[in-house]
C-alpha cells in the first residue's frame, strides 16, 4: 500500500479482520432471528434485536469523528473489548464531531501514541475484568487536557482507570 504509513496499514488490516468477524455475527444474528419467527416467537424475536442493537451505539457515537485514524483506533479498541463480551459506553464531547476541531489540534504523531495508548489499556482491562459482576468500559473522549480516558466499572464503581492526555504547554500528546 504505497503512501501509507504504517499505523495505516495496521489499522486498515485490524478493520477488516473486524468486519469479517463483524459479518460472521451478522448472519448468526439473522439466524437466530429467522427461527424466533418460525417459531412464531415475534415478540422473542424483537427483544434480540433491541438488545443487540443497544451494543452498537457505542460504534455508532464514535462513527461520528471525521477524523479517519482517530474513528479507527477507537473502532478497533470498541470491538475488541465487545468480542470480549464487555459493554461499552462512549460519551463524546460534540466538538469531537467537527472536521475544524481536528484540522486545528491533529498532529499525525498523535495516531501513535493513541494506538499504543489503547492496545495497552485493552491489556490492562482484560487483566482485570475476570470476576467482576456487571464490568462495564467506559471511554470518555474530551478536547480539554484528556483527549481519551478509559475507565473499567463494576457496578458503577471504578475500578482501573488511564487516560491520554494532551499538554498544550509541551505540544505532546502522551499516555498516562
Amino acid at each position: 500500500m504505497p503512501g501509507k504509513s504504517s499505523l495505516e496499514r495496521t489499522l486498515l488490516t485490524e478493520q477488516l479482520d473486524h468486519y469479517r468477524l463483524q459479518r460472521h455475527d451478522f448472519f448468526n444474528h439473522w439466524q437466530v432471528i429467522k427461527g424466533y419467527l418460525q417459531l412464531g416467537k415475534a415478540d422473542r424475536a424483537l427483544l434480540y434485536m433491541q438488545e443487540g442493537i443497544s451494543g452498537l451505539e457505542a460504534e455508532q457515537d464514535i462513527g461520528q469523528i471525521p477524523q479517519e485514524i482517530v474513528g479507527a483506533i477507537l473502532l478497533g479498541l470498541v470491538v475488541e473489548l465487545r468480542k470480549e463480551g464487555l459493554w461499552v459506553e462512549v460519551q463524546l464531547d460534540s466538538a469531537l464531531k467537527k472536521e475544524r476541531f481536528w484540522q486545528e489540534f491533529w498532529q499525525e504523531e498523535y495516531g501513535e501514541v493513541l494506538y499504543g495508548y489503547t492496545k495497552e489499556c485493552v491489556k490492562a482491562i482484560f487483566k482485570r475484568y475476570k470476576g467482576l459482576e456487571e464490568p462495564v468500559v467506559e471511554i470518555k473522549l474530551g478536547t480539554g487536557e484528556a483527549l481519551c480516558s478509559l475507565s473499567l466499572l463494576d457496578d458503577d464503581k471504578v475500578v482501573w482507570k488511564q487516560s491520554c492526555c494532551y499538554k498544550d504547554s509541551e505540544q505532546q500528546f502522551i499516555a498516562q
